[in-house]
């Protein structure tokens, strides 16, 4: 029987995609965890056929989290099944090695459809997502400015769009204040963007971050 490893925070998620699988008569042993650490000592302790991970989860660092797993479980085939919006986060998830990107708001039925496709070895995109790679292929020249952020800049460009401080986002990601600060002197240098202010207005615009106004955020970095 195969193995599946599910990292999502909200326990009720964690059974209805236990309940997904076994009512689409999939074989597959499914074991759940809420954290990044506790999804890291399960990998290491125990083998697995594959990972479905939420990159919303709070102490993970989004994307970093996924390139942290492709890097150090190359072998494991790992499906991005989030809230986080198809576009831009499931270009990014794939570069970064993701076996597939689902979001939250899909059918039981598609989600056992993703999930025995990467099981299989193979990879799952949305027809939304397949376009969007079709696009970006023909017209690569015409990628918006977070498009050109690295995994960990664009993972802080969102921290800090969602009014995290240096601490918080240093701790986040167990990097120092001063790395925040030099990576987040290269955003602001790739988006052309002046302040954090101008950051989360972007984020907002973009779909990047759930909607909020920037107007109400008063912290700086």
């Amino acid at each position: 029987m195969q193995k599946l490893l599910v990292v999502d925070e909200q326990p009720v998620m964690r059974a209805g995609i236990e309940h997904a699988v076994q009512t689409a008569g999939l074989i597959v042993e499914v074991d759940g965890v809420g954290s990044a650490p506790e999804a890291i000592t399960r990998l290491r302790t125990g083998t697995w056929d594959a990972a479905m991970i939420d990159i919303g989860l709070s102490d993970a660092g989004g994307i970093s989290f996924l390139s942290r797993l492709v890097k150090t479980h190359p072998d494991l085939p790992v499906l991005v099944f989030t809230a986080m919006p198809e576009s831009p986060y499931g270009l990014r998830a794939l570069r970064t090695g993701a076996a597939g990107f689902l979001h939250k708001s899909a059918s039981a039925q598609t989600l056992a459809e993703a999930l025995s496709r990467v099981l299989a070895g193979r990879r799952y995109v949305s027809p939304l997502l397949a376009e969007q790679l079709a696009d970006r292929m023909v017209n690569d020249s015409d990628r918006v400015p977070h498009e050109l952020l690295t995994d960990r800049e664009f993972e802080i460009f969102r921290l800090i769009a969602l009014g995290n401080s240096v601490a918080d986002i240093g701790e986040t990601l167990s990097i120092s204040p001063k790395t925040v600060h030099v990576h987040r002197s290269n955003i602001l240098r790739k988006t052309g963007l002046a302040d954090n202010r101008a950051l989360t207005s972007y984020a907002f615009e973009h779909s990047l971050i759930p909607g909020r106004r920037s107007d109400d955020r008063g912290g700086s970095l």
